[in-house]
């Protein structure tokens, strides 16, 4: 009886002073964006729920101590895979549903040129049900992903090296990056562009070197990259994707954790969500006047319906992919995003 008294009290003291998890997240992208301070967050709010027995180690572009450990489309394969990269394993980043999407075929509904009005639109959609579980558990199940919180960036704008674009004929002959998105190609496509698909990590040295004229992305990100420097003059507010993204695990690392780890996990993902929602509001005027000051010329759309509707083309092509093969399931989930933004 002793011998089992004193083995309870060893166990009790080892587990209250083992180490805490260490959670390794990686985002490529600076200190100061949107996507970092949503993983600040997460570190902050993980530890509290976890009563500290979980922690995070967050990597990031520009950082000494914790470089950015791979590229997003990087982190999509290895959040699927659950396998280890180059340096070590990444447990948590931050993706752009864009990216995502090129192996989550059924998100390609958030990246459908106009399909969001406005900001409040994509907070109403990542508070519903509909994303939280019913998407959720899509992923989940046949891609072995979990999505801990959805974020917003704010709608992304063009820039260019060569003119100020303010209406549809203005974009012959522009070499525009995208992400390797097919959707996003091809809505730039349908805009009379001329389109280079390219990681986010290569789009520096495309700009720099005049291979591409110009790139498109949310005022956090042009500010934060400073695109300035990299021969981008004008901004174009043509606004045709809202950025958004989600704080992304693998599903297995997940469900191999204690319910109470997964309780804290959950609550940190959603809450950090929120949290970012409002950071990013703040920041969105504060990014745009910085671009001026920088001496960027900003413009509005002289014709935003002739941008509406040459791409809104694209929506029928692309519900068979939505719909994994059927093109009715996937415009069954189109239908049931635009009644939430309705609600």
């Amino acid at each position: 009886m002793k011998l089992y008294a004193c083995l309870f009290i060893y166990l009790f003291i080892f587990s209250a002073n083992a180490e805490p998890l260490k959670l390794v997240s990686s985002t490529d992208n600076s200190e100061k964006s949107f996507h970092v301070a949503a993983l600040k967050k997460f570190d902050e709010l993980v530890r509290k729920y976890s009563a500290g027995k979980l922690v995070t180690e967050i990597h990031y572009r520009g950082s000494k101590e914790f470089p950015v450990l791979i590229g997003e489309e990087g982190s999509v394969n290895m959040m699927i895979s659950g396998r280890s990269g180059v340096h070590q394993t990444v447990n948590i980043t931050v993706v752009a549903a864009g990216n995502i999407a090129l192996k989550v075929p059924i998100l390609n509904f958030l990246t459908l040129p106009y399909i969001f009005p406005d900001f409040q639109s994509a907070i109403k959609l990542f508070q519903s049900d509909y994303m939280l579980t019913d998407i959720n558990e899509i992923i989940a199940e046949k891609h072995k992903l979990r999505v801990l919180g959805w974020l917003v960036g704010g709608f992304r704008h063009m820039t260019n090296s060569k003119k100020p674009v303010k209406k549809l004929a203005d974009m012959e002959g522009l070499i525009i990056r995208t992400p390797r998105n097919r959707l996003m190609r091809d809505t730039y496509l349908a805009l009379g562009a001329r389109v280079r698909p390219l990681n986010w990590g290569d789009t520096f040295s495309a700009l720099e070197e005049g291979r591409i004229d110009g790139q498109e992305n949310p005022y956090n990100v042009i500010f934060n990259s400073k695109f300035w420097n990299l021969n981008q003059k004008y901004v174009t507010n043509n606004d045709p994707f809202l950025w958004v993204g989600a704080i992304l695990m693998n599903e297995s690392f997940y469900q191999n954790l204690s319910p109470e780890r997964q309780d804290a996990v959950k609550k940190a993902g959603l809450e950090a969500s929120k949290y970012e929602w409002k950071w990013i509001a703040g920041n969105i005027s504060e990014s745009k006047q910085a671009l001026l000051d920088h001496g960027m010329l900003i413009s509005d759309l002289e014709d935003k319906p002739k941008w509406i509707a040459v791409t809104r083309k694209l929506w029928d092509k692309y519900y068979i992919i939505i719909g994994y093969g059927d093109k009715t399931k996937g415009k069954t989930v189109v239908d049931k995003v635009l009644k939430i933004f309705e609600k």
